[in-house]
């Protein structure tokens, strides 16, 4: 049965590579989603190159080794729609993050289909820009296109698994945001089409390895633990337990000092007072 269904899976994609249909990345699997976090700590190859929406040559080197964190968008430009939701609601939560791109972070969107151009890649920018609620926004958001090569060795380092669907039309793939560190290396993704602006602040801090954030966001990544299921921060029954634990060592801790301290005071009050005499 298995051998039965890859050789469908393969003479399909042989046809649509046929018919000159953008070639298969990686084949639809139920366990896609959860492979991605295998690529947590994998670093993003800075050789690879594109073209930014300006039309001249990017090299993530020219980011990678950085200063400050990124936020890699994976998708294409001509989708209908949910790669331009996922792009607005991304905007929507950073513009209520009191962290600056350029300064603190940075922006990067890669498309994954390879026919696209840096002109459409401009007109991208263009329409999002303004959602974007932040100066600096521009210059610190690159918009790239590029051949299959580049694509695929990037999608597949950073487990950005996607296929062309001939029924549909369109390129299925997870909506994602992926946050490398200013090495390039993967630290945090968040699968969904809607973002709360907390937890794209604690993933920037988490990417920024303790350089961005205030002692609160601190211990709140120490608190919390990304639900990969829910795709945000909360507490999960392993962290309340260890702060349980946490708890009750300091609170056994506080009531031997107690103890010892009663102790002493009446082994004081016990001793024989000398005589005045």
């Amino acid at each position: 049965m298995k051998t039965l269904l890859a050789t469908l899976l393969l003479t399909t994609g042989a046809a649509l590579a046929q018919e000159g249909m953008p070639p298969t990345s990686t084949l639809e699997s139920r366990e896609v989603a959860a492979d991605q976090l295998d690529t947590i700590g994998v670093t993003v190859d800075p050789q690879l190159s594109f073209l930014d929406e300006r039309g001249y040559p990017f090299q993530l080197r020219q980011w990678f080794p950085g200063e400050v964190p990124v936020v890699l968008i994976l998708g294409y430009y001509s989708c209908p729609r949910m790669c331009g939701q996922v792009l607005g609601e991304a905007f929507r939560a950073l513009s209520d993050v009191d962290f600056e791109p350029g300064k603190q972070y940075r922006i990067l969107n890669v498309s994954i289909d390879p026919k696209e151009t840096p002109e459409i890649a401009k007109a991208r920018k263009t329409t999002y820009l303004r959602q974007l609620a932040k100066i600096g926004g521009d210059d610190a958001w690159r918009v790239l296109v590029g051949d299959q090569d580049n694509i695929t060795k990037l999608t597949k380092s950073v487990g950005f698994n996607y296929y062309w669907s001939d029924a549909t039309q369109q390129f299925s793939h997870p909506p994602s945001l992926i946050f490398l560190t200013k090495d390039g290396k993967v630290s945090r993704i968040v699968k969904n089409t809607t973002f709360e602006p907390e937890d794209l602040r604690l993933a920037l801090v988490e990417a920024s390895e303790g350089k961005l954030g205030t002692f609160l966001d601190e211990v709140r990544l120490n608190c919390l633990t990304f639900d990969s299921r829910t795709n945000t921060y909360s507490l999960t029954a392993r962290t309340v337990m260890r702060v349980g634990g946490v708890v009750t060592v300091l609170a056994l801790g506080a009531m031997i000092w107690i103890l010892l301290r009663k102790e002493r005071q009446q082994a004081a009050t016990a001793q024989p007072q000398p005589s005045s005499s």
